[in-house]
């Protein structure tokens, strides 16, 4: 029976070895190109467990967009690899070069006493040039899988503070914003990635338990590895129920039990998807692996399972270094917090008292290009969450002279003219009559069917393409 039951486990040591022993030894593409020395000892804590206990910054990876060649939408912009999951080592060292003269920018005005410029510059989280062009590491094509039509459906409902293109988002009290913006959760896995800002994430252990402290939204995730089982299904919460265990050095953390509400993928993230509208539902399932490669350097690995919003999982993957330097600030999100209240007061006044809009703007065309423009357009931008139809109108005036409308959305009609609206033989661009700007640059193709080009926002680009009704 013995020699049965050992058999039986054979192939569960074997994966969980065959794990570490991937990433660990020389630069490849499996450890991120971070080599583990040979010779390395893990270090391991009085009471006999792998330490893995660090101050990490996942600021450092903040630079790397989560799609595939989010950071190059932009119209007539240099051309982006979608097959390209690494930097080479020379266009590696080019960009950690440049990276290496830019300075600090918030130390140098903590230096100055300049603490409310500091804050806002990012205080002390530079990001740092990483070989992966991408977070996303499976799917291979580096892109979120496609959302499920009842995930779609979801995002349509999900409170936002972010406007999609065309849109004019109604701010009434705090639930109108989502989760992130009224400071309750980022979520999962979301809270897991490189932010824009405040991205602190340290590691503390004790016997039997590893805890996740994160600095953004002061969120502290306690994560047992003791061996007990998970809380019933009634107990959910936004950031999961945890459960961990050792495979080898590595620390793998299942997490289900998950509450809805928090986007399971935000703003905060560079690349995702604009209007922060990503929606989770109670049966999403993370599976973490965190594993410290040599004294400086972890690499972290975060697989999202959802069938209810997700037509496959997907898996994010990045390094971290440890930085016990790194300065932690309070994030106070609440104390003396009056955005959300100045945010329902503005736009209640907005709409009871519309400002008129600015006249329509014209653009001196050729007739051909004229006749081409005239009539209605629709156009689709490439958004993970939703599916939104953006229609324009363009009227030829008999003075040659072309204008445009933003006629509306799938979200509902709008009907004003587009501003600062310019066009240069084909070239066009123009702003969404809009409470949150979005731009539009492109061209009217040489067929006159399609209009190609990238809308764009402090949320990232899209890319869109308008055809004629």
């Amino acid at each position: 029976m013995r020699s049965v039951l050992l058999g039986a486990a054979a192939p569960a040591i074997f994966i969980a070895t065959t794990y570490a022993q991937s990433i660990l030894g020389p630069p490849s593409e499996a450890n991120h190109f971070i080599e583990t020395p040979k010779g390395w000892v893990h270090p391991k804590t009085p009471w006999g467990e792998p330490d893995i206990q660090a101050t990490l910054n996942m600021m450092q990876a903040a630079g790397v967009p989560l799609e595939r060649c989010a950071n190059s939408y932009r119209f007539g912009g240099p051309p982006c690899d979608m097959n390209k999951k690494w930097w080479t080592e020379e266009e590696y060292h080019q960009r950690i070069t440049a990276a290496r003269g830019r300075g600090d920018l918030g130390r140098q005005l903590i230096e100055k006493g300049e603490f409310g410029r500091a804050l806002l510059s990012g205080v002390t989280d530079p990001s740092t040039p990483q070989r992966q062009t991408n977070l996303i590491v499976d799917p291979p094509n580096g892109l979120l899988p496609d959302l499920t039509p009842e995930a779609k459906r979801r995002a349509l409902e999900m409170g936002s503070s972010w406007a999609l293109p065309g849109e004019d988002p109604v701010y009434e009290d705090a639930l109108s914003f989502d989760f992130w913006d009224n400071c309750r959760s980022r979520g999962m896995p979301s809270s897991m990635m490189p932010y824009r800002y405040n991205g602190g994430f340290k590691i503390w252990q004790a016997p039997g338990v590893v805890v996740f402290d994160l600095e953004m939204i002061h969120d502290a995730r306690v994560i047992f590895t003791d061996g007990r089982p998970p809380l019933s299904s009634a107990h959910k919460h936004y950031m999961g129920d945890s459960k961990g265990h050792w495979e080898g050095n590595t620390l793998v953390v299942e997490t289900t039990n998950y509450k809805e509400g928090p986007p399971l993928i935000n703003l905060a993230v560079v690349g995702s998807p604009p209007g922060n509208r990503f929606p989770v539902s109670d049966t999403m399932k993370t599976t973490e692996r965190i594993t410290h490669l040599n004294d400086d350097m972890w690499l972290y690995e975060i697989k999202t399972e959802d069938p209810i919003i997700l037509t496959r999982p997907f898996t994010v993957r990045y390094p971290m270094r440890n930085d016990p330097t790194y300065e932690w600030w309070e994030y106070g999100c609440h104390e003396g917090n009056t955005i959300v209240q100045n945010y329902g007061s503005t736009s209640r006044h907005e709409r009871e008292h519309p400002a008129p809009e600015p006249p329509a703007k014209t653009a001196q065309v050729s007739a051909d290009v004229a006749n081409a423009l005239a009539g209605r357009w629709v156009g689709r931008p490439r958004i993970a969450t939703i599916d939104l139809d953006i229609e324009l109108g363009f009227t030829r005036n008999p003075d040659g002279t072309v204008q445009g409308t933003l006629i509306g959305t799938n979200l509902g009609k709008i009907d004003k003219p587009l501003r600062e609206f310019t066009m240069k033989e084909r070239r066009m661009n123009f702003e969404l009559p809009n409470t949150q700007p979005w731009t539009f640059a492109g061209e009217l193709a040489a067929d006159g069917n399609s209009i190609v080009g990238t809308v764009n926002s402090a949320q990232g680009g899209l890319p869109v393409t308008f055809r004629k009704r």
